[in-house]
């Protein structure tokens, strides 16, 4: 996913009903400080409420 795509929630969040869209606005990788877990990507996600949250790709479907 890049930044301007549209996403669709595959899970429910507080605030997020299942099945909701939104746009992603930024992508940053985390990277993390255990030798044996990879690194991953977090979005930051503009809901239709206008509100900007941060999600995982686990969370996140890709609209096409």
């Amino acid at each position: 996913m890049k930044v301007g795509d549209l996403v669709e929630f595959r899970h429910g969040s507080i605030g997020v009903p299942l099945g909701s869209t939104g746009l992603v606005m930024a992508r940053l990788l985390q990277k993390t400080m255990e030798p044996a877990r990879p690194n991953y990507f977090v979005y930051d996600i503009q809901t239709l409420d206008g509100r900007v949250r941060r999600f995982t790709d686990k969370y996140l479907k890709k609209v096409s």
